[in-house]
C-alpha cells in the first residue's frame, strides 16, 4: 500500500504499478496511455523543471528529465520520481512530484529530500500557502561503510560490491505501533553514468511488502578520503513514518515520525506536502 498523509488527511490506496525509468520511453509515461495520465505526467515534468535549487556555495542543481520511475495507483494517484545533480554530476537531491484526489479534485504534492550536505538557498514550493524550505544539513554527511571492500577498478565488479553492501543493511518502518521489516529491491533505482573507481554510486530502495513504493533509500557512493577511494553510505527517508536502519545487526540510523509535514516552513532535509490545485 502507498499511504500518503497530506494536510492532515490519511489516504490509503493500492499501488497498481511502478515502472523503472530504464524500462520506459520518457515520452510514454509508465504504462498509462489515457489523456488524463499524460496531462498529469507532463505537469509533473514541468513542475520539476521549474524548481530552482541552488546551494549556498553557488552550484545550481540540475534536474534530470528522465524520471527514475513513474507510478500510478488505480487511476487515482500518480507520480514521477526525479533526481537533481551537481554540475559535476554528483547526486544533490531526489524528489517526487505527484497528484492525489481529495473530494474529486486533483491536488499536486511535492516530496523532496536533499542529499548533498551543503546548505541551499532558501526556496519556496507551491501556491499559497507556499512552503518555505530551509533544510539543515548536519545529518547529511555520508558515513563509511563498515568493513567495506576495496573499491574495484572494474565497473561491473563495483556494482556487485554495491549490491553486496546494500544487502548488509536491514530497514524497519514503524506504523501504528507495528514494526514492519522493509524489503530491499535487488537492483538499484539509479547508478552514476560513466562511472570510474573514483566516481561511482547508486541508490537502492527499501519497500513495504504492501507495495513497491520506496519508504527508505540507501545511497552508496565512492568518495575520496586520505587520498584513496572509499565506500560511503547515506540513509534517505522517503516517508513521514518512523524508520530504523541496521548494518549487520547494529543500529546505524533512525528517523522519528515526521511531525513537521504540514508546516508552512520546514527546516528538515525532507520536505513534503500539498502544493497546488490541479485544474480540470
Amino acid at each position: 500500500m502507498l499511504i500518503l498523509r497530506l494536510m492532515g488527511t490519511f489516504l490509503a490506496v493500492g499501488l497498481a504499478f511502478v515502472v523503472p525509468a530504464s524500462a520506459q520511453d520518457p515520452a510514454v509515461p509508465g504504462q498509462e496511455t489515457t489523456g488524463r495520465s499524460k496531462r498529469l505526467f507532463d505537469r509533473f515534468d514541468q513542475t520539476a523543471k521549474d524548481l530552482e535549487i541552488q546551494s549556498q556555495d553557488g552550484q545550481v542543481y540540475q534536474w534530470q528529465r528522465t524520471p527514475l520511475f513513474r507510478f500510478s495507483s488505480e487511476g487515482n494517484v500518480f507520480g514521477s520520481v526525479f533526481v537533481w545533480q551537481t554540475p559535476s554530476k554528483r547526486l544533490a537531491l531526489i524528489g517526487t512530484i505527484g497528484s492525489i484526489p481529495i473530494n474529486r479534485q486533483d491536488y499536486e504534492f511535492v516530496e523532496l529530500h536533499l542529499l548533498r550536505p551543503t546548505p541551499i538557498v532558501p526556496m519556496t514550493v507551491g501556491k499559497a500557502p507556499r512552503k518555505r524550505w530551509m533544510p539543515a544539513v548536519d545529518e547529511l554527511e555520508l558515513k563509511t561503510v563498515p568493513s567495506a571492500p576495496a573499491v574495484s577498478t572494474d565497473s561491473g565488479r563495483r556494482l556487485v560490491q554495491m549490491r553486496g553492501m546494500a544487502r548488509q543493511f536491514k530497514a524497519e518502518m514503524i506504523h501504528k505501533g507495528q514494526t514492519n521489516h522493509l524489503r530491499l529491491l535487488p537492483q538499484p533505482l539509479f547508478r552514476y553514468q560513466d562511472s570510474t573507481a573514483e566516481f561511482d554510486g547508486a541508490l537502492f530502495a527499501f519497500v513495504w511488502d504492501n507495495g513497491t513504493d520506496p519508504e527508505l533509500l540507501l545511497r552508496i557512493e565512492v568518495q575520496r578520503e586520505n587520498d584513496q577511494s572509499v565506500w560511503k553510505y547515506q540513509a534517505v527517508r522517503f516517508t513521514w513514518r518512523q524508520l530504523r536502519l541496521h548494518h549487520q545487526g547494529k543500529p546505524v540510523w533512525e528517523a522519528e515520525e515526521f511531525l513537521e509535514r504540514d508546516g508552512v516552513e520546514q527546516r528538515t532535509p525532507y520536505l513534503t506536502g500539498l502544493t497546488d490545485v490541479i485544474p480540470e
